[in-house]
């Protein structure tokens, strides 16, 4: 696909989403702010996340002339700032904030003479926030238990205002905070955002690309501090880099000048992941493969370009970057960066990704992909994995012990049967067994059998291993017969 129908793409998914923003009849004029805003069509109401009102139309008015906004901006929240006079005020803007959203901001003078603000937010309508004021507006009393309690508010302190911020979803919860802000003369503010889904819509178009040239608009977007674009450009440059790493298969095609080759002349591990990927289907009766019409088709012209852009970019320091939870608060960019160094499989990054597995902090499920990304590397991450295991809990042992199973080998079946012997917890011997299992030769069968005769024949254990050996018997079996009917044809 060229420049140019790459650029029509992107332009198609714009001017599609702005088009179903702007064919709704759903529209309110506010003469008081001055402005025209629009009910979101349904669409796209909910979707790209998109909630609110579009701002239309800005007419003259004094909050619109001071605000800011800008036409075409989504108001997600109308926000109104009450001055505090008298505890009457206090009690009244309270209650207002906390019966639509459960929350207020307060706004007030700390002990140090330093202006400060707090959210307080309560799980049920009519939970006691635990504050009350006297008409000087200092803070009389804050209730033992309540949820003032420990938020660092004191008695004495001098409170200025309740900011109250009311969430709109349609024009009816626009039009009810505005009103109500204006009859308690409160200051009008409001929250906005881009409609992001454009852009988020345009990134994941240029990933479904698969074309070298946007490798380095991913890696911008990732880099930038965009929030809600940083997530779509991580899992966009995983699904490039995975690309990438189909290129061997996809230059038979090319070398062959053909959508479709013979299936046993082809890795299967790598016609699997091109087919997950949407770009190929296989059939196993009349063993072909054949590509895509026109992604796969596509890719087998510009596979080669992408594999070298990938592989002349730091794309390995950039992910080891994004793995570590205490630069990366997103755990979804932390996943797909551990999807790109699985794919890559990078010795230096052994370490890193132990730090990850290690890392108690973590989600479990970031840890066991860092535990799977490991398992891709191999062989380099064996002795790391097997000093994590002797040092690690529970959690460690279980991820430590499946990697290890996953990698084979003699090096860490060897450190797995003496895990096994030397493990108290019932649950990572079970993984421990799973993972002598998944290695599968001779050596490991047989220790399994051993196992099993020193167990309790009712334990959950020698349950689960007689499973085990039962699978692996019946592999053989199916196994030995299609080695017979092989030798038979060759007679």
């Amino acid at each position: 696909m060229g420049s140019k129908d790459r650029s029509g793409l992107i332009i198609f998914v714009c001017s599609a989403i702005f088009y179903f923003a702007g064919c709704a009849d759903n529209e309110y004029v506010d003469s008081t702010l001055g402005l025209t805003v629009q009910q979101l069509d349904n669409d796209l109401d909910g979707r790209w996340s998109t909630t609110g009102v579009v701002i239309k139309k800005i007419h003259t008015g004094k909050t619109s002339k001071q605000s800011g906004l800008k036409e075409g901006e989504l108001i997600s929240h109308v926000i109104g700032e009450r001055k505090i006079n008298t505890s009457s005020d206090f009690d009244q803007a309270v209650k207002s904030a906390m019966k639509d959203e459960n929350s207020f901001i307060l706004e007030f003078i700390g002990s140090d003479g330093e202006q400060r603000r707090q959210r307080f937010s309560v799980r049920r309508e009519g939970d006691n926030v635990g504050i009350s004021i006297d008409n000087s507006n200092r803070i009389k009393e804050i209730k033992s238990g309540a949820l003032a309690n420990n938020s660092g508010l004191e008695e004495g302190n001098q409170v200025l205002k309740v900011i109250d911020e009311k969430n709109v979803r349609t024009i009816k919860d626009y039009q009810k905070a505005v009103k109500e802000f204006s009859r308690s003369k409160a200051k009008i503010s409001f929250r906005t955002k881009e409609l992001i889904g454009v852009k988020i819509a345009a990134i994941n178009a240029l990933a479904s690309l698969a074309n070298a040239g946007v490798v380095e608009t991913m890696i911008r977007f990732l880099e930038s501090t965009n929030l809600s674009l940083r997530e779509p450009a991580a899992k966009g440059l995983e699904r490039l880099v995975a690309l990438s790493q189909l290129n061997d298969l996809f230059q038979q095609f090319q070398q062959a000048n053909t959508d479709q080759l013979p299936i046993d002349r082809l890795d299967l591990d790598a016609l699997q992941r091109a087919e997950i990927l949407g770009l190929l289907t296989v059939d196993l009766q009349k063993n072909q493969a054949m590509l895509e019409n026109p992604t796969g088709t596509n890719f087998r012209h510009q596979s080669a370009n992408l594999y070298q852009k990938i592989s002349s970019t730091p794309i390995t320091e950039l992910a080891k970057k994004y793995i570590k939870r205490e630069i990366e608060p997103n755990q979804e960019i932390r996943r797909s960066c551990l999807s790109i160094l699985g794919d890559l499989q990078p010795e230096s990054v052994v370490d890193d990704l132990i730090a990850v597995l290690e890392d108690s902090q973590e989600t479990s499920g970031v840890r066991f992909k860092a535990g799977l990304t490991l398992s891709q590397i191999g062989l380099p991450a064996v002795e790391p994995l097997i000093t994590s295991f002797g040092g690690g809990d529970s959690g460690i042992k279980n991820i430590t012990a499946s990697s290890l199973g996953n990698i084979g080998g003699t090096q860490a079946r060897q450190a797995l049967i003496t895990f096994l012997k030397d493990e108290n917890n019932q649950s990572t011997k079970l993984t421990l067994v799973d993972a002598i299992a998944k290695i599968g030769d001779d050596v490991s069968i047989r220790i399994l059998e051993e196992q099993q005769k020193n167990l309790d024949s009712d334990s959950g254990l020698a349950t689960f291993l007689n499973e085990i050996l039962i699978q692996e018997n019946e592999t053989k079996g199916i196994k030995a017969e299609a080695d017979s009917l092989d030798f038979l044809k060759d007679l």
